[in-house]
């Protein structure tokens, strides 16, 4: 004959004194971990700005993914009009093809000649927020291009809200520069910047400090923030000394 036995646990609620003693370690615990996340959440913020900006190099230059804007329209970067003769570079037409009649016919891919838009190259965008239009370190002639008038200058949204940028991990536009300099431009020296970390993850927290007539982008500093901006050349080495800074230790 099995004997069955019952065995009855007994429970009891944790007192006032122990629940506060554990709160007070959560709390300890809670303070020794921020430091930690938010440095890890700021050398995430950078790599995912790398990536990004390698993904858009890609889109432009071309890659494993399949041929880039250069090559589809014949050596050019993304711009509204096709040459030099107006400095109107933005990424929106990665994900949107140019005016046909400033691009003499290759805002369409033709498949005789196998030339033109076969956009989008990109998929993932969006729209500039009212900050970031509000914001001057964003509208800057020394980092924007210049045009044929001397007084005038190409922001980074072109006045219009409705075209659609790439944003780097802190969700700041990065911006396509072709370097400006000794009365010229120079498209070998063609590059994407990002602002950086700055101070914040506002969009007036940091803003795009290479300036445009600077060849090898050696100045990316930002007040105390050395070598803040995220730079990427299109079709060279990145030739400023040092480059950017490490992600772990921006």
């Amino acid at each position: 004959m099995t004997e069955k036995r019952c065995f009855k646990t007994l429970q009891r609620g944790m007192t006032l004194i122990e629940v506060s003693v554990v709160l007070l370690v959560l709390v300890a615990l809670a303070g020794l971990a921020v430091p930690y996340v938010g440095g890890i959440g700021s050398t995430a913020m950078c790599q995912t700005t790398d990536a990004t900006m390698q993904a858009v190099k890609q889109a432009i230059m071309g890659g494993a993914g399949g041929a880039g804007f250069y090559g589809d329209m014949l050596g050019d970067y993304p711009k509204k009009t096709k040459g030099l003769t107006n400095a109107d570079y933005n990424l929106t037409y990665l994900f949107s093809a140019p005016p046909d009649g400033s691009w003499g016919g290759l805002s369409s891919f033709n498949a005789k000649t196998g030339v033109g838009w076969r956009g989008p190259y990109l998929t993932t965008g969006g729209q500039l927020s009212a900050a970031n239009l509000n914001d001057a370190s964003f509208g800057d002639s020394s980092v924007f291009h210049k045009d044929t008038n001397p007084t005038g200058k190409v922001h980074i949204n072109h006045n219009n809200t409705e075209l659609i940028q790439v944003f780097d991990g802190w969700h700041r536009p990065i911006i396509l520069q072709v370097p400006y300099y000794d009365d010229d431009y120079h498209p070998e020296y063609a590059r994407l910047v990002s602002a950086g970390p700055g101070n914040g993850i506002e969009p007036s927290d940091a803003s795009i400090d290479t300036p445009i007539n600077d060849k090898i982008a050696n100045n990316r500093n930002n007040g105390n923030y050395t070598n803040d901006d995220r730079v990427l050349f299109l079709r060279v080495p990145d030739p400023a000394l040092g480059g950017n800074t490490p992600c772990n230790e921006s």
